[in-house]
């Protein structure tokens, strides 16, 4: 059921249909060592449709194919997926391939300031789930925004997430590096004027940071908004709600460790967060 409805996808959106050019034929071997050239137009309950350089279709059972062919097959269903999929984030420059994790913060927990919350790690401030959201409180006595992180490694980003500011002042979505001790890379701040991309160096009393995308927006507090932030290369591309920013630094380009959840003030809330490994389109 899931190969047939992916062949409906293909063959009403075009998407990942090959066989447009002689570029996308290939040979096909079958189990007795036969061989054509032609193109996969689609997969339907374990059957292959190919395409011959003429025009001609004809069904082959996958199981008939060579073990390198019937290979292929499972790339070409996992690209089409992966391309469904960003089309259905509405990404328009990365496919996600792999989900790294997907956080609602759906379950009530007590505040929290060092510790687990919802699998993420309460590192500076106060924390807690409540009423089906996240909530990031800074607190005074840290002289630090408050920070949960969660640790991983990839080097191109999809994070996607929803977000209401209350009335905090700040809030960002932070990377850092994969090499301990995890140093600053980049972040997204949110504010009720401002969105700004920042690349970031060093860590704690190291740190250093510069602006390099700043767009004027005005952002409802008690709104929520649809964040998207993707990280291909040296390119941080963020969406919130309909405000578009773009920046590139080399710095991007590296692996990351860990993102962060950053909060400035108290009453910043998340929602349905998730980090995805990607690739560029």
């Amino acid at each position: 059921m899931q190969h047939r409805k992916l062949f409906i996808l293909v063959a009403l959106t075009g998407l990942l249909s090959f066989g447009r050019s002689d570029e996308s034929l290939r040979d096909w071997t079958n189990s007795e060592g036969k061989t054509i050239s032609a193109s996969l137009v689609g997969v339907e309950n374990e059957t292959l449709t190919l395409r011959l350089e003429n025009g001609r279709r004809y069904d082959v059972p996958l199981a008939s194919l060579s073990e390198a062919d019937r290979e292929f097959c499972k790339e070409w269903i996992a690209a089409a997926a992966n391309a469904s999929k960003s089309d259905e984030m509405g990404l328009e420059h990365s496919v996600p391939v792999e989900l790294i994790v997907s956080s609602p913060f759906s379950g009530d927990t007590p505040p929290t300031r060092k510790g687990d919350v919802g699998g993420w790690t309460a590192g500076v401030g106060e924390w807690r789930i409540e009423e089906g959201a996240l909530v990031g409180d800074e607190l005074a006595e840290d002289n630090h925004h408050s920070s949960l992180t969660y640790g991983f490694e990839a080097t191109d980003l999809i994070i996607r997430a929803q977000v209401k500011l209350g009335t905090a002042g700040e809030m960002a979505f932070a990377c850092r590096d994969a090499v301990q001790p995890n140093l600053h890379l980049a972040r997204l701040y949110i504010t009720p004027e401002k969105l700004w991309i920042q690349h970031m160096s060093g860590i704690a009393q190291t740190t250093k940071s510069e602006r390099v995308a700043t767009e004027e927006v005005e952002v409802n507090p008690e709104e929520w908004y649809d964040v998207t932030i993707e990280i291909i290369g040296e390119t941080c591309r963020s969406k919130v709600g309909e405000h578009e920013l773009e920046a590139t630094h080399p710095r991007f380009a590296d692996a990351k460790g860990i993102v962060a959840l950053v909060n400035k003030g108290q009453g910043a809330r998340w929602r349905n967060v998730e980090i995805w490994r990607a690739k560029k389109l």
